[in-house]
């Protein structure tokens, strides 16, 4: 057992797809090619999400649900956040939301061949998933926040940088709601995005790749979203349901009117 970063991530909505896949054929194989993205990152022998260096991570998916484990080196942490949004990007693009949380915890940390999920860590995830993330967010436990904020992380690559001699900080990637709880600011317009963006997995080398020059897909993703918000509360009179795209609606207007929005 050693310290680790632990995510797990629920995907809502998918059981009803599932129960009904009859009449959801082509939804549900797109859903299953989504699910494969995360397949490129169990099967690779290295993950690699920059030029910093290989990084060891290990990631399950079960049912409808995500789990990603990092040893707790300050430098994994915004390469985990990084993966978290470009899976829930494609996710958005198929007009389905995480909720989910990040937390620091114990875990036995498995190696490559193993299929091993065991830990305090992934209990806490679930339960902070499952208790109190409530809408479509990643939670952010009160540890990890104050680990972040005590270790001035470099937000880069989940965050772009200003410039190359302007580093940004990690915390500036995590937003405090409205019920004390951080969460993971996913629209956020300083998170990296790039159209053309890609996971590549050759030789068993796992990445996510993009070039410098490609413009950021920030607009796309809040269009997603919009569709994704009309479309839940237009069709769904379940208030369960209904609360939960209510609270994406407005952090998605939140989004939209700040400044040069």
């Amino acid at each position: 057992m050693q310290e680790c970063f632990v995510a797990f991530i629920d995907v809502l909505g998918i059981k009803k797809l599932v129960n009904d896949w009859h009449n959801n054929i082509d939804l549900v194989n797109e859903i299953i090619h989504a699910i494969k993205i995360n397949s490129k990152i169990t099967q690779a022998d290295t993950k690699r999400t920059s030029r910093d260096g290989n990084l060891d991570v290990r990631s399950f998916y079960f049912s409808d649900s995500f789990a990603f484990v990092m040893k707790k080196e300050p430098r994994n942490l915004p390469h985990l956040f990084l993966i978290l949004r470009y899976l829930q990007d494609r996710f958005w693009d198929k007009g389905f939301c995480f909720r989910g949380a990040v937390v620091i915890g114990d875990m036995y940390f498995p190696r490559r061949d193993e299929d091993v999920l065991i830990g305090k860590g992934i209990s806490d995830a679930y339960k902070l998933e499952s208790q109190i993330a409530i809408y479509p967010r990643i939670v952010i436990s009160e540890d990890l926040f104050k680990y972040i904020k005590t270790e001035n992380i470099d937000g880069w690559p989940f965050l772009e940088k200003q410039s190359k001699e302007h580093e940004i900080s990690l915390i500036d990637g995590i937003k405090k709601d409205k019920d004390g709880v951080y969460f993971l600011d996913l629209l956020n317009p300083k998170v990296l995005r790039k159209e053309g963006e890609e996971i590549k997995h050759d030789t068993n080398i796992f990445s996510i790749t993009w070039m410098n020059n490609f413009e950021t897909s920030y607009s796309h993703i809040l269009e997603k979203v919009e569709n994704i918000v009309n479309n839940s509360l237009n069709n769904n009179n379940n208030p369960k349901i209904r609360q939960k795209y209510e609270w994406l609606k407005n952090y998605l207007e939140e989004k939209q009117k700040e400044p040069g929005k």
